[in-house]
């Protein structure tokens, strides 16, 4: 693949070579693996010279390399990878090319990491050959890599990337749906397709607008819920789920990732998911509740993302099923029961963002979401109690569920939350214009501050005790006005109903009235729509970075290419000896 398109059908087929490929890719991951022997703390991005001299302007055949790497992962097809495609042959073939495939992606991802972001305006010479500016190219962390990335513009490359990255990733639960029980191969190398689809994502402005714009981008959100969904209890899975949410997160950050997501969904997935007739939002929040109520305690650092994630999208969702609103309130009602609403002193923060998504769906999408309007007004005394709540009620509650002597099970303010989780987000407006609003204490998601917060609570060893301080922090970070104000209207019209018919009333009957009653004049002024955007860190960068060499250790264990002994950049447990 020597030229410079990156849509070169040859990549997948010149096999001939496929196994002095693999060993030269093998070689190349043990000359720049210099971040694994560094501590996270001290890691720098810059520091090796391996690195620096593989990823410069004037690397050897640089531009063949990245474009032959990167034709040889979109380009494959698990489905057609032997054969023609005839059920059970990846049994009794070579999977020479498939181990040539993850390698391509390892070395891709590893060259993607070091240095610095690539400047994706384009540079041309008076030939119109592509160059990069002198100045340009011998700053201190330029990577020749991350520029070629940043720099794909064409449409036809474009879409051939992101049908690559379709097609691989729904291999994970394609293989599973297979009329013949395990007649297809499943490719296992998914967790580098994400890292390389982050980068992607990261790096090209153009890639995310294409996708967003000009594909169908809940064909990347399927497989991506189906990973999470299936991966929410394994704790080796930690962080395919969390990167899975950096995606996710990423893409709720822009309007029509929220307007796509109204498509409905029919896919078919291999897994225990609740049956319900809904859109690819109704997928998400479905997913993301499973993981909060029934996933890995490693996760919790997460849930702030997983409904900063649903609040983006929410004030575009035309229509919620049943199962989503249900599961929704449902979780109102877990995070304001005393096991966690006094867990931590900033537990309150997972409440503001669901009324926040109940404000956004009452405001703008009130026409199509009865079933959201009848389950909040069904449980609303979950919402009764929040507002009514005083400082000798919270104590007694707190110290009645928390006795002195018992730690709480789930701890909100976390020091591991601060790991990953603890992330930069950046208010926005609609329309990409920063919001600031010093007085939002929802949008607060940085990592620094639960940091904080967890060392004054949680390092102290002592047990979080309500305060009139917490009280007026809290009444002032939930915006409970709209869904109030809901009640105060709806649930006179429900209770009448009943009267009316000795108690007996159809769920239809009252779906259907909520459909005719209009709330214009009734609800409070609809507020700004706000979207939280990731902002990139360096505590993200480096969770990256050592994510993405755990995956390459874990996946270069036959033969071992590195000393696990040696290790520094995360840690290695239960090696033999």
């Amino acid at each position: 693949a020597s030229n410079t398109n990156v849509n070169n059908p040859e990549a997948a087929y010149t096999r001939k070579y496929d196994k002095n490929r693999i060993e030269v890719l093998r070689l190349l991951l043990a000359a720049c693996c210099d971040p694994l022997f560094s501590p996270a703390d001290e890691y720098n991005p810059l520091a090796s010279r391996w690195m620096a001299v593989a990823v410069a302007a004037d690397a050897p055949n640089a531009p063949c390399l990245f474009y032959s790497l990167l034709n040889t992962v979109i380009s494959f097809d698990p489905s057609n990878s032997s054969f023609g495609g005839v059920p059970y042959s990846n049994k009794f073939a070579s999977d020479t090319h498939v181990k040539l495939v993850e390698l391509s992606a390892q070395v891709l991802c590893v060259l993607l990491d070091c240095g610095l972001s690539g400047d994706p305006v384009p540079c041309v010479n008076r030939y119109d050959e592509p160059v990069v500016r002198v100045s340009y190219a011998y700053k201190n962390g330029f990577n020749i890599f991350r520029v070629m990335l940043a720099r794909i513009n064409s449409g036809k490359d474009l879409a051939t990337l992101y049908r690559g990255f379709v097609r691989l990733l729904r291999n994970t639960f394609e293989s599973k749906n297979t009329l013949l029980p395990s007649s297809q191969s499943r490719l296992e190398c998914y967790q580098e397709l994400l890292i390389l689809l982050w980068k992607t994502l990261e790096e090209n402005p153009l890639f995310l607008d294409f996708i967003l714009t000009r594909c169908d981008v809940c064909e990347l959100v399927v497989p991506l819920c189906y990973l999470m969904y299936t991966s929410r209890k394994d704790s080796a899975q930690v962080g395919l789920v969390h990167i899975c949410t950096f995606i996710l997160l990423k893409l709720s950050g822009e309007r029509s990732f929220g307007v796509s997501l109204n498509r409905p969904f029919r896919t078919k997935l291999p897994c225990d998911l609740p049956l319900f007739s809904g859109s690819h939002a109704d997928l998400i929040s479905i997913t993301l509740h499973k993981i909060i109520v029934n996933g890995s305690y490693r996760l919790v650092s997460l849930y702030s993302c997983f409904l900063t994630i649903v609040s983006n999208f929410s004030p575009y969702w035309r229509s919620m099923s049943l199962v989503s609103s249900v599961k929704l309130v449902n979780l109102f009602e877990l995070f304001s029961s005393p096991k966690f609403l006094y867990s931590g002193e900033k537990a309150y923060r997972h409440l503001a963002l669901l009324l926040e998504i109940f404000n956004n769906i009452i405001q703008y999408q009130y026409n199509g979401n009865q079933h959201l309007v009848y389950a909040i007004v069904r449980r609303k005394d979950s919402f009764g109690r929040l507002a009514s709540l005083t400082l000798p009620k919270a104590i007694h509650q707190c110290q009645k569920q928390f006795p002195s002597s018992e730690r709480p099970e789930y701890d909100a303010d976390a020091a591991d939350a601060a790991q990953v989780a603890a992330l930069s987000i950046q208010d926005v407006d609609e329309h990409g214009n920063p919001i600031d609003d010093e007085d939002d204490a929802t949008s607060t998601t940085n990592g620094r501050d639960t940091a904080t917060s967890s060392t004054t609570v949680s390092g102290t060893g002592e047990c979080f005790v309500p305060t009139e301080a917490w009280l007026t922090e809290l009444r002032a970070s939930l915006p409970l006005e709209t869904v109030s104000r809901l009640l105060q209207h709806l649930v006179p019209v429900v209770d009448d109903m009943c009267d009316r018919k000795n108690g007996v009333v159809d769920e239809i009957e009252i779906l259907e009235v909520f459909k005719d009653i209009t709330m214009v004049g009734l609800l409070p002024v609809p507020h700004a729509i706000v979207i939280r955007k990731y902002q990139p860190n360096q505590y993200t960068s480096i969770w990256f970075t050592a994510f993405m060499w755990g995956v390459v250790f874990l996946r270069s264990q036959k033969p071992p290419i590195f000393d696990g002994q040696c290790i520094e950049l995360f840690q290695v447990a239960g090696e033999d000896k």
